[in-house]
Parts: structure tokens; C-alpha cells; sequence
């Protein structure tokens, strides 16, 4: 019988909803060996081998088999928040086991769930619950990993058969980096579909690849990729098809079908919509990166907050060496970080609940364009922010954070891919841009030009009001004043951003790809001031909600520290606009440090309610004692009462 784990009020408010379901899969993991030791130290088929065990554990608990179960049928409530929830879970517990869920289950359950029919659902994910197979996901390909709509891989369709034939017509066209491609049995194959000599676009296919014993169909070539720099316990291979044969009833069809007699047709008329309905179909698994990226983040944190309140060096003449953390350039690196990943919590929580209702009320997420910029942008936000946290505690940690037995090194290299894979960051930002671009157009109206005029004087009163505001009605600093900064800057980014677009091709002629090209540094720049601003908004709402006074009291520290942070980084463009003075610039600084001090003893409460087992800890120096590691063992530190702690903030 697994243990039950116990949680605290904010422990119970961080996990929200499915805080129950969570501390039922928490005993489970605590109680199962499998996940009791690190594996850095074995071999590359050992570390695989472990990660399999692991999976097919997680899959067989009740609550896992009743959430996929779930994932066939239609319409339900919540099931994308839970199932976020569980993933965040799995990969605190090991990364490379939770990235396997998330190709398995998010993947290539996800494509056949969401581009599939129901008797598709039936055959071809189902399964998976029951341990009969496992699946993989074959999108990039060699030549094309965000281009998605270049990939080269063919689908001929031969009515005498009535059989597509997968083919990989060059060496571009080989599908690279797929995760489960050792192991798995099934791939879920992304190929351009040519029926009667017409090429339809990329459809997605369901493909044998390996039988349950293992043998590989004919026609189907593997190659394993072997060492990356983490993610051991993941097998990546390369996938090549020497006109592979397969039924016709294996394109998934809630996009596309081809009758017997080789009749294409579609509920989507445009090529362009169609390729389009069916990406933004699998924008849901895009934002399990940032649970997973958040899980690597919260794990760092933990370690690196508790370290830092047992290890002791330097201190006044005479007297005793003072903890790490009372050093300033301790809490000052650590504590922002802290700060972002509570915003974080509650933003996917907001983005999951978006996508949930949408999902729910069967709503075309293709039309539902501001929900994938948001997801889009949350994942470069989060992958880029869980980096630098991860370097961070590295260095905070010194030389017992380069160790491997205390975790640190292995998320690091473990989540460095996630600024990759499921979008490019880089790409991903020009996603939300080009739909703040869109809106921004709507509200222009009919004429452009009469619409930039309008654009240039409000955005010259608006600078003029928020100014105004921020230095004489709100105090500089408070929550209010933060809001409306980063409010601001993401507006002024979007109107130059038009502007200048606007410039380059109407007056000027440039060709639209030169022109875009010209700016994409101001495109990054106002796609991550979107992102920044809607994790201060979604914080700030959290915090509204929050019931239990001491929490609410502790959350609104954090952030403030977040929306202090946001600012201070951008401070040089602040002053370049004239919103802040040099003044107000440093006492923005004051804040920032001042804020850093003051919850840095409260941090030892907030890692602790991110409720994570030790067995998912593992770090010594975080006060998980390991045999193999006696050296760099320290005593898990006390936590400040809670009076004690609300007295300093």
C-alpha cells in the first residue's frame, strides 16, 4: 500500500485542482524502487532499459490507465490540466521516463486522438493503456524540423491495393531524432500525401514498425542515434521507409480521407487551413514542455534554496560563518528565479484551463489562434527560464552542484533540448507575434494609414498617462506600477513593430520575408514582453484567489519580486523611453534587492510545498542521504515558523 502523502494549505494551492490525485501518484513513486537511485552510472542500454521499467510502472497505476482511457473520448473536463499535472509529476521523478510518456502518450497518442477517428482512437491508441504496444511520433525530418510543411517524405496512394506506400525519397527526407524509435511499435508518420499523381499536403499516417517481438517489419530501417548530451533512457533513431506498405484505413482521417477507388476529400478545402487545422490540433502537447521545464526548474530550486541554508562560509571577524544565502549575490541569484516559477505554475494552470474549455466545448483550436501564441510563447519562456535557472544553481551550489550525485548536472543536460524540440524557441516567438501583429491589424479598421495615425497619437497620450500614473497616483514598485510597465512596454514593442513592417514593405517595396527578417529582433523582444506581462497578470489573479491569508501574504511577495524582476531587466529600455528616470531606475534596483532579502528564509516553505519525494530529490546536499555520497551529505534545514517568516515580509 503506498503512503499517503501529506500537503499544506499552499502545498494543496500550487498543485490546484487535482491535489488529491497528485499526492496519490507522489506515494506511489516514493514507494516504488525503481525510482529510489540515480543512473547516471549506467551503461546507455542499462539507463534505457531502466526507463522502460519505469514507464510501463507508471502506465499500469490505476489512476494512469483511467487517464488514458479518458484521452480517447471527447469533450473532457479538465482532462488537459490533469494530465499536465500527472507529467509534471513523472518527470520530477525522471526526466528521461517523463519525456518518454510525453512521446508516447502526448505525441503519439495526441496525433491519433486528435487527427484520428473513433474507431482509430479505438485501434490504434487504446492499447497503449493496456501495455500492448507503445507508439512514436515521426514529424522532423533531416532536411525539415520547424518547417513542417517542407517535409519530404511521400504517401502514395495505389487504389489496386488499396494501400499508401511510405517512402523516403532522400536522405533529407529520413526522419531524425525519434524518440521511442528503438523500442516502440508504432509511429504516428508525418508524409506528404499524393493521390492520382496530386500532392494533398502532409497528412499523418499510422505506420508498423517493430512487431511485439521486436522483429522490424520489412521496408522499415531504424538507426540508433545512441549518446546525446542527456535524456539517456530516451532512444532516439533515425527512420527510413523503402516503400512501405500499409492499409488505406492508416491515414488518420479527421482531416483527410482517400476512398477505394482514390477519391480525396477533406472537410478543409484549402491545402494552407488544412495543414494549419491539423498542427494546431497537437498545440496541446506543446505545452507539456513547460511542466517539464517547470519540474527541472522547481528540482534546482529545491536543492539549491536548502544548500544555501545549511552550507556556511565567511562571516564577521571573530564569529561564526554566516549560511550562503545570507550573502547578497546568493539571494539575488536565486530568488528571481523562485519568483518566476510560482508564475509559471499559475500561468500554464491559466493556459491548461483556456485549452480545456476550448477542447471541451468542441471549439476548432485552428480559429482559437491567441490560445497557440500563448502556448507557444509559454514554452520558449519557460525552456529558456528553466536554462538560466539551472545555471544559477549550479554555480550557487559550487563544486557539490557540479556532482552528479546531487542531481543538478543531469537536469541541465536532461531539459537543455527543450528549447528545441516541439518548436524552436526562436520560431515559437514568431508565432505569438505574428498573432499580436494579427490583432493588432483588426483594430486598425479599413484604412491602414488612418489606423497608424490613430496608433502614433494614442500611443504618444498613452505614454504620457502610464508615465504620469506610475510616478504620481501609483507608488513606484507596487503591484499596480509593475502591471502597468510591463503592459506598457509590450504595447509601444507592438506599435513600432507595425510601424516598421509597415514602413519597409508598403513605402519601400521589401519583399515581406526580407522585411520580417530585418526585424526579428524586435520580434523576439515584444513576443517575450507578451509572455511577461500575462505571467505578472496571471500571478497577480492567483493571488486574488488565494483564501488562506498567510499564503496570499507570502504569493504576493513573490509577486511583486516577479514584476520587480521583469522590469529591472529591461530597465535600459525603460530609461530609453523615457518611463522610468533615473531615479525611479534605482529604486526599482532597491526593490529588487530588497525584495530578495526578505523572502529568502521564506523560500525554504515555498520548495518544500512544491511537495516533491526525496526519491525525486535525491541531492544530499538537499538533506536526502545516500549511501554511495556520505560526503556531501548536509541536514535538510529547518523551516522558519510562519510567524517568524510573514514578520520579515
Amino acid at each position: 500500500m503506498a503512503e499517503k502523502y501529506s500537503s499544506s494549505s499552499l502545498a494543496k494551492y500550487l498543485d490546484g485542482e487535482f491535489w488529491e490525485v497528485k499526492d496519490q501518484i507522489r506515494g506511489e513513486i516514493s514507494s516504488c524502487e525503481l525510482f529510489q537511485s540515480n543512473s547516471y552510472d549506467l551503461t546507455l542500454d542499462q539507463t534505457r532499459d531502466l526507463t522502460v521499467e519505469r514507464l510501463h510502472y507508471f502506465l499500469k497505476l490505476p489512476q494512469i490507465r483511467s487517464q488514458l482511457k479518458d484521452q480517447v473520448k471527447d469533450g473532457q473536463n479538465s482532462f488537459l490540466a490533469k494530465s499536465l499535472g500527472i507529467t509534471e509529476l513523472l518527470c520530477s521523478a525522471d526526466m528521461a521516463t517523463g519525456v518518454k510518456l510525453g512521446v508516447v502518450c502526448g505525441l503519439y497518442g495526441g496525433a491519433v486522438t486528435k487527427l484520428g477517428g473513433s474507431e482509430q482512437k479505438e485501434q490504434w491508441y487504446l492499447p497503449v493503456s493496456e501495455l500492448e504496444f507503445t507508439g512514436m511520433f515521426a514529424m522532423t525530418e533531416r532536411g525539415h524540423g520547424s518547417n513542417v510543411r517542407g517535409i519530404l517524405t511521400e504517401a502514395h496512394y495505389q487504389p489496386s491495393t488499396q494501400e499508401f506506400i511510405i517512402h523516403t525519397p532522400c536522405e533529407d527526407a529520413q526522419k531524425m531524432y525519434i524518440g521511442n524509435a528503438m523500442k516502440g511499435n508504432f509511429a504516428a508518420v508525418f508524409a506528404q500525401l499524393i493521390v492520382n499523381g496530386e500532392a494533398q499536403g502532409p497528412h499523418c499516417f499510422i505506420v508498423p514498425i517493430r512487431d511485439r517481438h521486436g522483429v522490424m517489419y520489412s521496408g522499415v530501417t531504424a538507426i540508433d542515434m545512441k549518446h546525446k548530451e542527456g535524456l539517456h533512457g530516451v532512444d532516439n533513431g533515425i527512420l527510413i521507409f523503402n516503400k512501405v506498405r500499409i492499409p488505406r484505413e492508416n491515414l488518420l482521417s479527421k482531416f483527410g480521407t482517400v476512398s477505394e477507388d482514390g477519391v480525396y476529400s477533406s472537410p478543409i478545402q484549402s491545402k494552407g487551413s488544412r495543414f494549419n487545422a491539423m498542427l494546431a490540433a497537437l498545440t496541446p502537447t506543446r505545452l507539456g514542455l513547460t511542466v517539464q521545464a517547470m519540474a527541472a526548474m522547481k528540482l534546482g530550486l529545491i536543492i539549491a534554496v536548502r544548500y544555501s541554508h545549511s552550507r556556511r562560509q565567511f562571516g564577521p571577524k571573530d564569529q561564526d560563518e554566516v549560511k550562503i544565502i545570507e550573502h547578497q549575490t546568493q539571494y539575488l541569484r536565486l530568488m528571481p528565479h523562485l519568483a518566476a516559477a510560482l508564475a509559471l505554475t499559475f500561468t500554464t494552470r491559466y493556459a491548461a484551463r483556456l485549452m480545456d474549455e476550448a477542447l471541451s466545448q468542441g471549439q476548432d483550436l485552428q480559429s482559437n489562434r491567441s490560445l497557440q501564441a500563448l502556448v507557444a510563447g509559454l514554452k520558449a519562456y519557460s525552456t529558456w527560464q528553466n536554462l538560466a535557472c539551472l545555471q544559477e544553481c549550479r554555480e550557487c551550489t559550487g563544486g557539490m552542484g557540479f556532482m552528479m550525485e546531487n542531481r543538478i548536472p543531469s537536469l541541465k543536460c536532461d531539459s537543455d533540448v527543450f528549447v528545441t524540440f516541439e518548436g524552436d524557441n526562436v520560431v515559437m516567438l514568431q508565432v505569438v507575434v505574428r498573432e499580436l501583429l494579427s490583432q493588432y491589424t483588426k483594430q486598425l479598421g479599413d484604412s491602414v494609414v488612418a489606423g497608424l495615425i490613430r496608433t502614433w497619437t494614442s500611443s504618444a497620450s498613452d505614454s504620457f498617462r502610464t508615465s504620469l500614473l506610475g510616478f504620481n497616483v501609483d507608488k513606484v514598485g507596487d503591484l499596480s506600477f509593475l502591471l502597468k510597465a510591463v503592459s506598457y512596454r509590450e504595447r509601444v514593442l507592438q506599435r513600432s513593430l507595425a510601424a516598421r513592417l509597415y514602413n519597409k514593405v508598403e513605402k519601400n517595396k521589401d519583399e515581406f520575408f526580407g522585411a520580417w527578417n530585418s526585424c526579428l529582433h524586435h520580434v523576439t523582444g515584444l513576443a517575450l514582453a507578451h509572455i511577461h506581462r500575462v505571467t505578472l497578470e496571471q500571478f497577480a489573479l492567483a493571488i486574488q484567489e488565494c483564501q488562506v491569508a498567510e499564503d496570499h501574504a507570502l504569493l504576493m511577495k513573490f509577486c511583486l519580486l516577479h514584476g520587480t524582476s521583469l522590469v529591472y531587466q529591461e530597465r535600459a529600455w525603460y530609461l530609453e523611453h523615457k518611463y522610468l528616470t533615473p531615479s525611479t531606475s534605482r529604486q526599482i534596483r532597491t526593490q529588487l534587492l530588497e525584495l530578495c532579502k526578505s523572502v529568502k528564509d521564506a523560500a525554504l516553505k515555498v520548495v518544500s510545498d512544491f511537495n516533491i519525494p526525496a526519491c525525486c530529490i535525491q541531492a544530499p546536499i538537499a538533506g536526502v542521504a545516500n549511501p554511495r555520497a556520505e560526503w556531501a551529505f548536509y541536514s535538510q534545514p529547518q523551516i522558519p515558523s510562519a510567524q517568524g517568516t510573514l514578520s520579515k515580509l
